[in-house]
């Protein structure tokens, strides 16, 4: 699933809740969680997926080496 900022929008206003939440729809999916530990863990996976996709400069790393390149 592509996920997109809204999405982790609404995770994060869950996460605000303090796990009062307990159910979520994403489009087409519904995500039951268990605990704060397993919404933490798909916010990971979605910012993981938005950084990687993002096409902004800021998420882009340089090696830096002692011996030049």
């Amino acid at each position: 699933m592509a996920w997109e900022q809204a999405d982790l929008d609404k995770l994060d206003a869950a996460l605000a809740a303090g796990g009062a939440i307990q159910r979520l729809k994403f489009r087409d999916q519904e995500f039951e969680f268990r605990s704060i530990d397993d919404m933490l863990k798909l916010r990971a996976l979605m910012a993981q997926s938005l950084s990687v996709s993002s096409s902004d400069p800021k998420n882009y790393r340089l090696a830096a080496t002692s011996k030049g390149v």
